[in-house]
C-alpha cells in the first residue's frame, strides 16, 4: 500500500510559499505557564502524539516508548514508564486506563492506578489514530482499513470490521466518534459509516466525497480529520471532497458543500470551524453551511485543526506559532511562538501538528514536534502591545 502526505510530495520549486506573518495590535498575549520536554517527539514524521489531559496530570508518550506523567499545575514529572516499543499514535483513555499503539501493530493498555501494563494485544497493522474507549471496550482503527473492538480488561478482540482501502492514501486516519449507540468512522475512500458497537455491523454507509480526476493524487478523498457530533447531527469533512452535516439516525445529508481539509472540524453551538488544505480558517453556519467569515492571512502555514477556548479559537502552525483568533470575526487576538533549545542554549522554532488542547477552561496545552509540552495562558494588558 502506498501512503502519502500530500504536502511532502512536492519540492520547493512548485509549492505555494507560507504567508509571512503580519504584526497586529492587541491588548492580549499568550504567556507560558510552564514547559518541559517529554522526550523524543514526532520529529519530521507525520505522527499525532496527542497527550492525554486528565484532571491534574498530563500523560504523554515519546516516540521511543517512554510514558511520562506530568503535573499540570507545576510541569514536574511524577513518573516515567518504559514500554519498550515505538509509539505510533496519541494516547487514548480515561482516569482508569491509558491506551497506546505501536509501530509494530500492538495496542497497549496501562492501568492508571497501578501504572503497570495491563495487556498488549497484536492487531492486524499499525495504528495511527488514538484508541477510543466506549463502555467496556477499546475501539481501534488500523491503517489497513480495519476497525476492532477490544475488551478493556483483557485486550481480547471481540469483533473486527474490514474495508478495502485505495492504493494511495494520505498518511493518517481519523479517530472514531462514538455517540448515540453508534460508532462513526470516516474512511480512506471518502465514505462515512455508522457501525454497531455490539458486533461491528454496518448501520449506514454514505459517500461524503467521490473520487474524481485521472491521477491517483487527484482521486485522493481521505477523511483523515476528526468529525464531531452535535445532538443528532454528525459533521465531517474530507480531503478534496466536501464538508457536510449528516443525520446520525438515518445517514442522510442535511447540507453539504465543496471543501478540502485533512485536519477535521470543531463545533460550538452555532458555528463550525475548520482549516482547509491551503491554510485558510473558515467559520461556517452549523445549520446550513453558509460562510460566516474566512481568515486568509495564515495561508500555506500547515495549520492544525482549530481548538475552541472561550471566545477564541487557537491553531498551531509549522513554525511553532500558536495563533489565537476571535470566534466571531476571525481577527487576530494573540500570537506566540513555541521553541526548543539546543546544547548552546539557542532557541529553535519547532512545528505543531497536534491541535492545542484546552485545560481548565482558560489554558492551552500544546506539544511540539520536538516533544516540548507547553501550558499557555491568555493575559490581558493595560496598554496595547
Amino acid at each position: 500500500m502506498a501512503v502519502l502526505f500530500v504536502s511532502a510530495c512536492a519540492d520547493d520549486t512548485n509549492v505555494d510559499q507560507p504567508t509571512e506573518l503580519e504584526p497586529f495590535d492587541s491588548k492580549y498575549s499568550l504567556d507560558v505557564t510552564w514547559h518541559n520536554s517529554t522526550g523524543e517527539g514526532a520529529g519530521e514524521q507525520y505522527l499525532f502524539l496527542y497527550p492525554l489531559i486528565l484532571k491534574n496530570i498530563a500523560v504523554t508518550a515519546s516516540r521511543d516508548g517512554i510514558l511520562s506523567i506530568i503535573s499540570l499545575k507545576t510541569g514536574d514529572f511524577e513518573q516515567e514508564i518504559e514500554l519498550d516499543a515505538t509509539i505510533s499514535a496519541g494516547i487514548g483513555g480515561n482516569e482508569a486506563v491509558w491506551l497506546l499503539a505501536t509501530r509494530d501493530a500492538y495496542v497497549i493498555a496501562v492501568d492508571a492506578k497501578t501504572r503497570a501494563v495491563r495487556w498488549r494485544t497484536r492487531v492486524p497493522s499499525e495504528v495511527l489514530a488514538k484508541p477510543v474507549i466506549y463502555e467496556d471496550m477499546a475501539i481501534v482503527r488500523t491503517i489497513d482499513g480495519k476497525i476492532l473492538s477490544l475488551n478493556i480488561d483483557s485486550g481480547k478482540i471481540r469483533w473486527q470490521y474490514q474495508r478495502a482501502i485505495p492504493d494511495l492514501t494520505l498518511r493518517g486516519t481519523s479517530e472514531p466518534v462514538i455517540a448515540r449507540g453508534k460508532i462513526f468512522v470516516g474512511l480512506a475512500d471518502g465514505r462515512l459509516i455508522a457501525i454497531s458497537p455490539d458486533n461491528g455491523e454496518v448501520i449506514w454507509d454514505v459517500a461524503l466525497a467521490i473520487p474524481a480526476g485521472r491521477s491517483e493524487i487527484q482521486r485522493l478523498v481521505d477523511i483523515d480529520g476528526d468529525a464531531q457530533i452535535y445532538g443528532r447531527v454528525l459533521y465531517a469533512a474530507s480531503f478534496q471532497g466536501r464538508i457536510a452535516a449528516i443525520d446520525v439516525e438515518r445517514g442522510q445529508f442535511l447540507w453539504a458543500r465543496d471543501f478540502s481539509t485533512h485536519t477535521g472540524i470543531v463545533l460550538d453551538d452555532k458555528t463550525l470551524y475548520s482549516s482547509d488544505e491551503n491554510g485558510n480558517i473558515w467559520a461556517l453556519d452549523r445549520l446550513n453551511g453558509a460562510t460566516i467569515w474566512k481568515q486568509e492571512k495564515l495561508a500555506y502555514r500547515k495549520l492544525t485543526r482549530p481548538t475552541i477556548i472561550g471566545d477564541y479559537i487557537a491553531v498551531g502552525d509549522f513554525e511553532g506559532y500558536v495563533h489565537l483568533l476571535s470566534r466571531y470575526d476571525g481577527r487576530f487576538v494573540a500570537r506566540f511562538q513555541l521553541g526548543q533549545y539546543d546544547n548552546l542554549g539557542w532557541e529553535l522554532a519547532t512545528g505543531i501538528i497536534v491541535p492545542p488542547i484546552v485545560f481548565a477552561k482558560d489554558r492551552l496545552v500544546v506539544i511540539t514536534r520536538g516533544g516540548i509540552l507547553y501550558v499557555l495562558a491568555l493575559r490581558e494588558h493595560d496598554d496595547d502591545i
